[in-house]
């Protein structure tokens, strides 16, 4: 995973004003879709639950580039940008994973299975809850 320095350099993350306000909104959103996924894992595809909690995480990581004061057009940034705040390699090579299943969906017909979504929802559970603390400082 490339460092987050490397993105600032590409230009696919701008540095603005924190937003805390914003930060807060975008970080209630991935709450919000984090429950729509495990809702949607009740009745619809796996690949539905997937792309809505890889959503969620990405809301969330967005959520602290807000406060911190940088706008990312990047998915991998975002995820970059946790490595340097307290999350494990494993965790954010997990995270990367399900963004590139999710890209695999989204833009090629891919798919994925019921344990790869359920792998999602216990990634964001363990990781929307310590961005939430990450938010209050």
């Amino acid at each position: 995973m490339k460092e987050f320095t490397y993105f600032l350099k590409q230009n696919v993350v701008k540095r603005q004003a924190p937003d805390a306000n914003l930060a807060r909104a975008t970080y209630s959103e991935s709450v919000e879709r984090l429950a729509l996924a495990k809702r949607l894992l009740r009745s619809e595809k796996a690949k539905y639950v997937l792309e809505n909690t890889y959503e969620a995480m990405r809301e969330a990581a967005d959520a602290v580039l807000y406060k911190k004061g940088f706008k990312s057009y990047s998915h991998e940034a975002s995820i970059s940008f946790l490595k340097g705040i307290g999350f494990t390699e494993q965790e954010l090579r997990e995270f990367d994973r399900f963004r590139k299943i999710r890209n695999d969906i989204k833009y090629y017909g891919g798919d994925c299975d019921e344990h790869d979504a359920k792998a999602a929802i216990k990634l964001a559970e363990k990781l929307i809850p310590r961005i939430k603390e990450l938010l209050k400082g």
